[in-house]
């Protein structure tokens, strides 16, 4: 299911309860978080490769719905 969700909290009708919700995001580590971490561990930059893990810019966000909690979607990214 193709969902209209970005990075930030997105409003829609939420296709478990029907209802129009404001998403609650999740941040979650990506393919993408961990290539940057390994390729800064490999450079040498080892002591910043925790980094990628605290910038959402480098995760996926899983979105929910802020009524039921049911999972709408995920923006990637990538």
């Amino acid at each position: 299911m193709s969902s209209p969700v970005g990075p930030e909290p997105s409003s829609l009708i939420c296709p478990s309860c029907q209802q129009n919700v404001t998403t609650r995001t999740e941040p979650k580590a990506s393919t993408k978080t961990h290539l940057i971490a390994l390729i800064m561990c490999l450079t040498c930059l080892w002591c910043f490769a925790c980094l990628p893990y605290c910038a959402t810019s480098c995760m996926n966000a899983n979105h929910f719905c802020g009524n039921c909690n049911k999972f709408v979607g995920v923006y990637n990214s990538d």
